[in-house]
């Protein structure tokens, strides 16, 4: 499944690739790394550990003005994330921890709004992106105490992205990028309704628009 996925993104880089005009459209390819954290879990549990995140994709952007413009594509984005839970025995009375462990990878197509200021300097420019996410489950792992059980991870959520960067222009009308992003899953990532789990991450990112 995993092959077949990275096939689609190759193919997809290269269609967009061939149709983006130099002016009005800009093509690009983005990479990064952060630490994400668990955002709302349900009530019992006792602790919570940061995990680490990635991302990296394509960047298509269609600016409608000098200083507007839309961006999306596609990014892959994976998540490792953990807690624990306390548990009482009914019977014994003994009280025990549960520890959860989950690994997630999504196809996330974002709609961001991009807002930049006018060149400065050697050609610079700050901006900011807010918008939409959309995350496909492409694939997710879920361990208890060490054994594997069934993925509880949704198929489809939604996530709120804002991005703070600067932007450099290289090579007459390209551009290099340094991202702060901050990408928060406000829909429950779990099946199970008594366990709604959402999680926050902080990525830091190097891109190139071409």
């Amino acid at each position: 499944m995993m092959k077949k996925f990275y096939l689609l993104i190759v193919a997809m880089v290269l269609c967009l690739g061939a149709n983006a005009q130099r002016f009005e459209y800009q093509l690009g390819l983005k990479g990064g790394a952060g630490l994400d954290w668990i955002r709302s879990i349900k009530e019992d549990y006792s602790s919570k550990d940061n995990g680490f995140c990635y991302k990296f994709g394509l960047t298509a952007i269609y600016n409608f003005g000098e200083n507007y413009g839309l961006n999306t594509g596609f990014n892959v984005l994976g998540s490792k994330f953990a807690y624990t839970v306390k548990v009482n025995d009914d019977e014994t009375f003994i009280e025990s921890e549960d520890k959860n462990d989950f690994r997630a990878t999504y196809c996330q197509i974002p709609l961001l709004l991009k807002m930049r200021t006018d060149a400065f300097g050697s050609g610079l420019r700050f901006f900011g992106e807010i918008g939409y996410g959309f995350n496909i489950l492409v694939e997710g792992q879920y361990s208890q105490n060490g054994i594997k059980k069934a993925t509880p991870f949704r198929d489809v959520c939604s996530s709120f992205i804002v991005h703070l960067g600067l932007e450099k222009e290289v090579l007459n009308r390209s551009a290099l990028q340094f991202i702060i992003g901050y990408d928060n899953f406000f829909s429950s990532m779990m099946t199970m309704k008594e366990s709604k789990l959402s999680i926050s991450n902080l990525c830091f990112e190097l891109g190139f628009l071409f």
